[in-house]
């Protein structure tokens, strides 16, 4: 009977461990990368605006670590850096944000925390300057 009892537990213990592995939200990121997700509809302008606006600032990204999403409907695409095992659907409740909702970007951390929200593409002088202004930027920039 304890043995049995023993097994069942195990059993539901790895299948909570492989679910959770399989599909991540922003934990994914901790401690490794800064996150800009942008969520949106499909077709929506200004996540066209936004990938625009960031094209020509690999070498700024790379040297922030970010990584760049869009979130559009259930899909998650790489803008820049990876998204491996990412859930459109766990980033949305993660950043609390509504799956028919208008374009909205995320600024995550390092630490996790949200550092800005936009209804509106955001320039690279808004996103590089808010980083850079964060204590652990200076920090990495100082190394």
């Amino acid at each position: 009977m304890i043995r049995s009892f023993k097994t069942v537990a195990l059993a539901l213990l790895a299948a909570t461990a492989t679910s959770g592995a399989s599909a991540a939200g922003l934990d994914a990121f901790g401690w490794k990368n800064r996150v800009l997700i942008v969520f949106s509809n499909p077709g929506d302008p200004g996540v066209a605006e936004q990938r625009r606006l960031l094209a020509g600032e690999t070498k700024a990204l790379a040297d922030r670590d970010m990584v760049v999403l869009e979130v559009l409907g259930d899909s998650v695409n790489p803008v820049f850096g990876t998204a491996a095992s990412v859930s459109a659907r766990e980033l949305r409740t993660d950043a609390g944000i509504d799956r028919n909702g208008r374009f909205t970007a995320i600024l995550v951390g390092k630490d996790g925390g949200i550092k800005l929200r936009a209804v509106a593409p955001v320039t690279p002088d808004r996103l590089f300057g808010l980083i850079d202004s964060m204590p652990m930027r200076a920090n990495e920039a100082s190394r």
